[in-house]
């Protein structure tokens, strides 16, 4: 593609920018996270604008507390002006009450209000007069029992976009289930897309008759089932799943049994074309259905997570060959397997198509195959290899940082056998960590083995933003200032249960890494009274979350 160059209308230095399209720069802005593009809009007007489309303002969102919400109001009130920096579309609730003062901050900004998440914050009651472009509802956590119908009169239809209802959450009560499942019922949303819930064999005919109603329009389904349906309504079930005709992603998660899955399977026809299926904790998944599912939907599944289906085989495995050239995710973690499988369907050869690919906790695997792996699957972005601790030493290590240079998230987590030579490179002509120059994630929990050398020499990564060092037992403060250095754009940092960790480099963290937003220094027992006043005086504006429990000096 050729561009010009632009210079910036700015007193900087003479700097250039490629003159791209506008979709071009809205293209590579998603991938920036929330605090990038923060500061993406300070750059300049134009930028500002780009980062107002829909498709960025998705990524980021307002978060209101008990804690902030009277201090919201009383801005609100007295400039209202500030309302135009406060167009989020996606709305967090967290421990709210219905009060004046969320009264007064759903009448300024409900309009903009697309998708809402309440944790802890029953306040259906005033949902219906202030978000009319409401779209979504996911419930995280409401644990009070609404005890009378009118503490609960949210009314979707007066919702005219809603499409999007999740309450799969256990810590959602069986009063408010019932009740927007009966909403869904009475109100009929025309264009329900998205449903996610709790199977409960008390609600099964209700859940039966929502399902069948809404068949039509459903593109996403997911249903959590530790339930063993009774066999007098398994053809209720057959019969409800053969409506489904749009469906695209299909999520059934816990111990649901083998006739009610293999139903469920059976009935869902292949013009829905799924492209992702997730069926982790089915333990009575077992090959056969495995098969079912590559045979039907072979032209149109990318995803696949099969995390606990400990029934599956190698054998069984093989059968994904036939889907390989499609599948961009695979989760097998916890899976009773060796790989030989794998090997034979995934990555009998070369393999550009996957992407993601989730091996944990499989402990029978050899060495040679995560050197094989590597080999064949050089489009990988994300690997999580924890607790494979027998497959995972320095010497594969060396063909994953040889072979799989696009890696964006890497997990090694008690992968006991690696060392600081099988991070750093035994010699000059070993690839390092090092070469995975785009890491953006990397989680070394439980490597016992790394000490000093790793975090000041093989620990150079200019865009990684989330790092994990739990039960690092070697590591100590010498080595905290050339993290600092070298990590410069750390966001999310473990070192919890690093007991070598004294008080300085409490105060290197804090001051050297601007973009921290959480800091995870759990079980550090050597913080004293010094460093803990240090951090609660100089990151409470720029912390969003603090972990100290354990620390010596810490009166709780």
């Amino acid at each position: 593609m050729s561009y010009t160059l632009t210079a910036l209308p700015t007193d900087a230095q003479d700097a250039l920018l490629p003159d791209f399209p506008n979709e071009i720069w809205i293209k590579i802005f998603t991938y920036l996270t929330h605090g990038d593009l923060q500061q993406v809009k300070l750059v300049c007007k134009h930028w500002c604008d780009l980062c107002r489309v829909p498709e960025l303002k998705r990524k980021s969102k307002l978060v209101i507390t008990a804690d902030n919400l009277k201090d919201l109001s009383l801005v609100l009130k007295r400039n209202p002006e500030v309302c135009k920096y406060l167009q989020y579309e996606c709305l967090e609730l967290h421990g709210v009450k219905v009060e004046k003062d969320l009264l007064t901050a759903f009448e300024y900004l409900g309009y903009y209000i697309r998708q809402l998440k309440l944790h802890e914050s029953p306040v259906f009651c005033v949902l219906n007069d202030y978000l009319p472009e409401l779209e979504e509802l996911i419930l995280t956590r409401i644990p009070s029992i609404q005890s009378y119908v009118n503490n609960f009169s949210v009314d979707l239809y007066k919702f005219p976009k809603f499409k999007s209802l999740h309450m799969s959450c256990a810590g959602v009560t069986y009063y408010i289930k019932i009740q927007l499942l009966r909403n869904l019922i009475y109100d009929q949303c025309e264009h329900l897309e998205r449903l996610s819930l709790e199977f409960d064999r008390s609600q099964e005919d209700l859940i039966l008759y929502t399902l069948e109603l809404h068949a039509d329009s459903l593109r996403q389904l997911g249903i959590g089932n530790h339930w063993n349906s009774k066999p007098s309504t398994l053809i209720k079930w057959q019969r409800t799943f053969e409506k489904f005709t749009k469906l695209e992603v299909l999520k059934i998660t816990g111990n649901c049994g083998y006739n009610w899955l293999k139903i469920i399977l059976e009935s869902l026809g292949a013009e829905n074309r799924l492209r992702a299926i997730d069926l982790s904790g089915s333990l009575e998944l077992s090959d056969d259905l495995l098969k079912l599912i590559v045979r039907k939907w072979s032209n149109s599944v990318e995803s696949l997570d099969l995390m606990f289906c400990q029934c599956i085989t190698d054998d069984g495995l093989k059968q994904l060959g036939a889907i390989k050239n499609k599948l961009h995710h695979l989760n097998l973690a916890k899976c009773r397997l060796t790989a030989e499988g794998l090997l034979q369907g995934i990555v009998e050869n070369t393999n550009y198509a996957l992407r993601s690919l989730n091996l944990s906790h499989i402990t029978n695997m050899a060495e040679g195959c995560i050197c094989l792996l590597a080999q064949r699957l050089c489009n990988l972005t994300t690997l999580n290899l924890e607790n494979c601790y027998e497959a995972v030493t320095d010497s594969s290590l060396y063909y994953i940082f040889r072979y799989l240079r696009r890696l964006r998230h890497l997990i090694l987590d008690d992968c006991i056998h690696v060392t600081d030579e099988g991070l750093i490179g035994a010699d000059p002509s070993k690839p390092a960590i090092s070469n995975l120059k785009g890491l953006q994630t990397l989680s070394l929990c439980g490597c016992c083995n790394l000490s000093n050398r790793s975090l000041s020499e093989a620990l150079n990564f200019q865009e990684l933003r989330k790092l994990e060092l739990s039960y690092c037992h070697n590591t100590s403060s010498s080595a905290i200032e050339g993290l600092v250095q070298h990590c410069p754009a750390l966001e999310d940092l473990t070192i919890s249960s690093c007991f070598l960790l004294a008080d300085n480099s409490v105060l290197q963290i804090v001051a050297g890494l601007p973009r921290l937003r959480k800091l995870n220094v759990r079980n550090c027992i050597n913080y004293n009274a010094h460093s803990i006043h240090y951090e609660m005086t100089y990151t409470y504006k720029k912390l969003q979350e603090l972990t100290m429990k354990g620390a010596n000096a810490l009166e709780v």
